[in-house]
């Protein structure tokens, strides 16, 4: 898929579109990771880092798990950009273990991202990224739109250590199993 094609998808505000036209198809188990199990590993955290960086951290052996910013103040263009450099990144060195797109916290105008923002663009890192983990920002988002990303691509959750969610319980609504990292 082209760039200008990514990019007409993002604007289409379309998940079902999105799935469909990426391939995306729900995953039959989602992992789970509390915050505190990746300390080892280069993050990103709630802002993007640079591609250079985790390209530095690869080269040193460690692996990476990098932001997707996207919402309020984030054009289309700039999310396809940054994944598809993050799908080069995946490529080149085999050590993106996870990517998380978070949206901004947003404004008395307009939140950080809309439900259906968020799913779409769950499925076009999906999509554009495959064989890496794909998170949704369960901070930012909840247990719910986690739970619902599920059937966008999302294939794991990274849950706040104090999180005391029935996490087995919320997989299985989803129509999956819940396996531990």
């Amino acid at each position: 898929m082209t760039r200008d094609a990514l990019i007409d998808l993002l604007a289409a505000r379309d998940p079902l579109a999105a799935v469909r036209v990426l391939g995306v198809t729900p995953v039959a188990e989602v992992a789970v990771v509390r915050e505190s199990s990746v300390a080892d590993r280069f993050i990103d955290g709630a802002t993007e880092g640079s591609v250079a960086d985790h390209r530095r951290a690869h080269a040193e052996g460690r692996p990476s798990e990098a932001t997707v910013a996207y919402g309020d103040g984030v054009t289309d263009a700039q999310i396809v950009d940054r994944l598809l450099a993050l799908a080069d990144l995946a490529r080149d060195t085999g050590l993106l273990a996870a990517v998380t797109p978070v949206p901004p916290e947003g404004s008395t105008a307009r939140p950080g991202s809309w439900g259906v923002e968020d799913l779409v663009v769950i499925a076009a890192v999906r999509g554009v990224v495959p064989g890496v983990a794909v998170r949704p920002a369960w901070r930012a988002l909840g247990a719910p739109a986690a739970q619902v990303a599920v059937a966008f691509g999302a294939t794991e959750w990274c849950v706040p250590d104090d999180d005391d969610e029935d996490l087995a319980r919320l997989a299985g609504a989803a129509g999956c199993r819940l396996v531990a990292r």
